[in-house]
């Protein structure tokens, strides 16, 4: 019963997270997108379309002090927005084709423009040739850094933007921090949140590889 709880809750802050998302850019109706910061760099000869590689999540070490209540997710979030690329999760004793480090986080700092806290996803994905089960062994082939400032509540709720987003960016290098700007109602964030949804309310979400903490290099 417990479980069932956790899981409805989780459930609820992504379905909040549609109406808090809209919120956000609806003070100035003549404002109808979010204002996305994107800063993505990639590898010589990275696959800028990674359809059929598969993948294992790591986290950082500072992400694992976090609620463990938020991983499940964000892990569901970022499983969504790869699958939409035909990237996917092998079995545990697969050994998969990158590991992804993942980070996030929400800007604490006591500002008193509120629409100026900054909440964030960072996807970095490093090559296996080794075959590892455990950790990548091999170069970095992409980093990608996503941001959108003002979001209210908690950050769950801006998880499928940033996931989106990110996705959209794997292999690519903007040079630069680049400000992009998102209609409220894309399809690409719609999906990701409906997505991951659905794989919150599977039997079982795998919340075990996104809670592990990198290993050392």
């Amino acid at each position: 019963m417990q479980r069932g709880l956790r899981n409805s809750r989780r459930l609820t802050w992504l379905a909040a997270g549609a109406a808090a998302l809209l919120l956000a850019g609806c003070n100035n109706i003549f404002v109808p997108k979010h204002k996305v910061l994107v800063d993505s760099i990639s590898a010589p000869g990275a696959m800028l379309k990674p359809s059929g590689v598969s993948y294992r999540l790591l986290a950082k070490k500072s992400m694992v002090s976090n609620a463990q209540v938020q991983v499940p997710v964000i892990k569901a979030c970022v499983d969504a927005a790869l699958a939409s690329k035909g990237m996917y999760e092998p079995p545990a004793n697969v050994a998969p084709d990158l590991f992804i480090e993942i980070g996030y986080g929400v800007d604490a700092t006591p500002r008193v423009d509120a629409a100026s806290r900054e909440t964030f996803l960072q996807m970095s994905a490093r090559a296996n040739p080794d075959k590892s089960l455990d950790r990548g062994t091999g170069p970095e082939m992409w980093d990608v850094r996503v941001s959108v400032l003002g979001i209210a509540g908690r950050m769950e709720t801006a998880m499928p933007l940033l996931c989106a987003i990110a996705a959209d960016y794997i292999g690519t290098d903007t040079k630069l921090e680049t400000k992009i700007e998102i209609p409220q109602n894309s399809p690409a964030i719609t999906a990701v949140r409906e997505s991951a949804i659905k794989i919150l309310e599977g039997p079982a979400p795998a919340a075990t590889a996104a809670a592990k903490p990198a290993t050392t290099r």
